[in-house]
């Protein structure tokens, strides 16, 4: 009878490498593409509804917090910075559109 241990573990060998250095980080970063994508849309949609509910010069302190408060509701984890360099850019977002009357507003 033929012995294929040695076979077996050269091609198990194999392809544990190649899970650890290719499957591995696609994997980490698609995740991490996907959840800044979703977090992207829930910044956005929280902006929306701060804009709407807090009408008016002056309240930019309680939209914030607002939306601070909301992305918290939903698990939202990262990094302060990220998230409010994400929540700005909704603003600017919100802000460019408002002017070229592209949303109510």
């Amino acid at each position: 009878m033929i012995d294929l241990t040695g076979i077996a573990v050269a091609m198990l060998s194999l392809l544990v490498a190649w899970i650890s250095t290719q499957a591995v980080p696609w994997i980490k970063a698609r995740t991490t593409a996907e959840k800044r994508r979703v977090a992207k849309q829930l910044i956005q949609t929280a902006v929306y509804a701060a804009e709407q509910l807090y009408q008016g010069g002056g309240r930019g302190e309680e939209k914030l917090r607002y939306v601070e408060r909301r992305l918290a509701d939903v698990g939202i984890k990262f990094e302060t910075a990220v998230v409010a360099d994400m929540i700005e850019e909704a603003v600017l977002e919100l802000t460019i559109k408002q002017e070229w009357g592209l949303t109510p507003g």
